[in-house]
């Protein structure tokens, strides 16, 4: 059973549909104007979720060519990192979006959190934000002087495909990996081939079911993919796309949230059989009839054990090297 809190809260959502459905626009048929209004229309339904953490504060700093947020409370070390990718299906989000969620997570884990302003699309196609995630990584390393095991990375949705592509990049270039992963609902099968993406899932999504809805049935489409990868780029066996045809062999630890009432629940099964397969360590956890990334749902009791688990995850293994 969930939470009063958390009842609410999937109530609260199932109201703001209207929003939610316009955040779904036909890819091909994209103006200037409609991307602003899918942006404007996350913008207004995030802003309506949670609270900010008492003290947090953040600075605008840059990780090489990226504009990002550095977001701490009294309870973060400065000498623990968190890169975290916003979600947003690579075409909305941004640090500011995310600072509610960013400030009750930094509380929680006590770790410093980098939230970098990676370039979306349609103006910016793949691989524009895996450029952007590997930049950001680097320059913590090289031009702000942290060690790789002081760093984790983390993210939700597109972000915690993201942050999942950057780790396999990485370590395909020889580079040094960070100490863990923790993902949110990541995205980890853009091209929708798992059995969750179904219209009977959703209608018990109240954050993805509206805009998948008009993907599956005004649009025609099998999956996001076309909103971000370029038709001379697609492909979907390509591990830096969809991450859960990546192998993980020799990463670091990786941990995955993910609600049994969303649209993205195979993706996070998918890649957690993958991690099984490739012998990484990985604490794996499904919530009982929630929704995705019910985590920006700050104050309800299940995000705030989430965060909790979380925190315990990022401390046991940062300082520990791959």
């Amino acid at each position: 059973m969930i939470s009063e809190e958390a009842k609410k809260a999937k109530d609260r959502f199932k109201r703001l549909g209207f929003f939610i459905r316009l955040i779904s626009q036909n890819p091909t048929k994209l103006s200037s104007f409609k991307v602003r209004l899918q942006r404007a229309n996350f913008d207004f339904i995030v802003g309506r979720l949670g609270n900010k953490a008492a003290g947090v504060s953040f600075t605008e700093t840059k990780l090489g060519d990226v504009n990002a947020w550095k977001v701490s409370t009294p309870n973060s070390d400065p000498e623990k990192i968190l890169l975290y990718f916003h979600g947003g299906a690579y075409i909305v989000g941004n640090p500011q979006s995310y600072y509610p969620m960013m400030s009750h997570l930094a509380e929680a884990t006590g770790f410093t959190i980098y939230v970098p302003d990676y370039r979306l699309a349609p103006e910016y196609l793949y691989p524009s934000q895996l450029e952007d995630g590997c930049s950001s990584y680097k320059s913590l390393v090289e031009e702000h002087g942290y060690s790789p095991k002081q760093i984790a990375f983390g993210g939700d949705s597109a972000g915690g495909n993201l942050a999942l592509s950057t780790l396999l990049k990485l370590k395909d270039d020889g580079e040094s990996l960070p100490s863990s992963v923790i993902c949110l609902s990541p995205w980890a099968d853009p091209a929708a081939t798992g059995d969750s993406y179904n219209l009977e899932m959703c209608d018990r999504d109240p954050v993805l079911g509206p805009t998948f809805k008009r993907v599956f049935l005004d649009y025609g489409l099998d999956s996001y993919l076309t909103y971000y990868v370029d038709d001379a780029d697609m492909d979907e066996n390509n591990p830096y796309i969809c991450p859960i045809k990546g192998d993980f062999s020799d990463c670091p630890p990786i941990m995955i949230h993910v609600g049994k009432d969303e649209l993205l629940l195979s993706d996070s099964q998918a890649l957690k059989r993958a991690l099984k397969r490739d012998s990484v360590l990985h604490e794996y956890k499904e919530w009982d009839e929630l929704w995705h990334v019910f985590q920006m749902e700050t104050l309800i009791p299940e995000a705030k054990e989430s965060f909790k688990m979380f925190g315990s995850f990022l401390n046991k293994h940062v300082g520990v090297s791959v």
